[in-house]
């Protein structure tokens, strides 16, 4: 698999950090941390864009309504990024993982498990952003997706589309949910961005952009692409 120099690698996490951080919202906030220790104790956290390259691990609370069960819901899920799961980041993707709330009740989401992203990450071949993941994890807790390709496509959860195609017909979960955008810029005169941006965005997303970034769930199936362990701590 190819690897990045360690300077453009540097450069990619550092602009992953920017980008992400002036994403972070009401509806998703995100924290940044060294390693998975400090995540989970919440100490440490990255606060400075010279810091950016060293942010290997996030943590994001979704106050994003979702179900956790039949007619059941959940105002809030936080979900675990680990960067670095699979070795070869950006072009291996990035370990998701609930924690410290209940699992969505979702044909993604399984207790002890890595989130089942579907080949969204895959498809973007290194050049998919950080934000748009945590973006498109956003989607799936609202179960904001377009219809499956097989009608009879359950994940790991095959009651949960049940339900959401009789109950919910289809819909998400809040209709009018307004996702964080991508920034129209990520200044920062002591950090140089160039690199990333030569090597991992083809679209100006540092210029002008439509007000919200539109994003499609792919249809993800169980079991296929994984490429890590399973996390029990």
């Amino acid at each position: 698999m190819e690897k990045l120099e360690p300077e453009i690698l540097r450069s990619r996490l550092r602009f992953d950090y920017q980008t992400v951080m002036a994403m972070s919202s009401p509806i998703m906030v995100v924290e940044a941390y060294r390693n998975i220790d400090d995540l989970l104790a919440r100490r440490n956290q990255i606060t400075s864009d010279a810091d950016g390259h060293l942010a290997v691990q996030y943590r994001v609370k979704y106050h994003i309504k979702t179900l956790v069960g039949p007619g059941r819901y959940s105002d809030d899920t936080t979900v675990h990024f680990d960067l670095f799961a699979n070795i070869d980041y950006p072009y291996a993707s990035p370990a998701c993982f609930v924690i410290e709330s209940q699992t969505p009740w979702s044909p993604h989401f399984l207790e002890n498990y890595p989130v089942c992203i579907g080949p969204i990450w895959e498809r973007g071949e290194g050049q998919m952003l950080l934000g748009e993941l945590m973006v498109h994890i956003a989607k799936l807790l609202n179960f904001d997706e377009p219809p499956y390709a097989d009608p009879n496509y359950g994940g790991w959860r095959p009651e949960a589309v049940k339900y959401w195609v009789k109950e919910l017909e289809r819909q998400p979960i809040s209709k009018d949910l307004e996702y964080p955008p991508l920034p129209q810029k990520v200044r920062n005169a002591n950090v140089n961005t160039e690199p990333a941006k030569r090597a991992f965005v083809k679209r100006k997303i540092l210029e002008p952009t439509t007000p919200m970034i539109k994003l499609r769930a792919t249809t993800p199936t169980p079991g296929t692409g994984q490429r890590i362990k399973l996390r029990t701590n």
